[in-house]
């Protein structure tokens, strides 16, 4: 085993030995999130696609590239804008293999109005395990919650305690073996990762 191999295997059994619990939580805000690092295997969660069928994210992630994407919803502008600007990549990643996975905490029927606008896949991660397992999950502050309550309504997921609880923006290269080679994670849900710095970062990951 050449050392390479060897830096490989025991970085997979650092990461391997991590507790869940250091990701898997809701943050008080934005700032305070603990998102998943590069070098980090994929964590599996239960999500849904727009029929309402539960899903595995390791399962469709499995054995392909992958672009992760974490987006608040489709009330969202600056979502919306992130999605489309998709548009100017997707070939791209296509032609190198990339398949994309996005994921908001909207409801799986409200999932069909943003369909056929991309080749990316819409996922509803409604139980909020894949934004936990991320390490990107937030609560909403109160004053700004019951702003979007009377706004959104039943597209918001409220937690236990009644909080609205959202995503940081994100995205996540991942390889084949399902391990973490680029992310962009930003606290301002206004700033988001250009299109063409994550296809700069698919092509380095996926150069011979």
């Amino acid at each position: 085993m050449t050392a390479r191999m060897w830096l490989a295997a025991i970085t997979t059994l650092f990461f391997s030995l991590l507790p869940l619990s250091s990701h898997a939580r809701i943050a008080p805000a934005p700032e305070h999130v603990s998102p998943l690092l590069n070098g980090m295997m994929l964590p599996d969660a239960t999500v849904q696609d727009s029929a309402g069928r539960s899903l595995s994210l390791a399962a469709l992630a499995a054995d392909k590239p992958t672009l992760v994407l974490f987006y608040r919803g489709g009330w969202c502008p600056y979502c919306n804008a992130q999605l489309a600007g998709l548009q100017e990549i997707e070939k791209a990643l296509a032609e190198l293999g990339v398949q994309v996975l996005a994921l908001s905490p909207e409801p799986a029927d409200r999932l069909k109005e943003g369909e056929g606008k991309g080749r990316y896949q819409l996922l509803s991660d409604r139980n909020l395990e894949a934004m936990q397992a991320f390490g990107v999950a937030y609560a909403l502050d109160e004053q700004t919650a019951e702003r979007y309550k009377g706004k959104m309504g039943a597209r918001l997921k409220l937690d236990g305690k009644e909080r609205v609880i959202l995503p940081v923006p994100a995205a996540y290269l991942l390889d084949a073996e399902g391990r973490v080679q680029f992310s962009y994670v930003n606290p301002n849900f206004r700033v988001r990762v250009h299109p063409q710095l994550i296809l700069t970062a698919a092509r380095l990951m996926l150069a011979p």
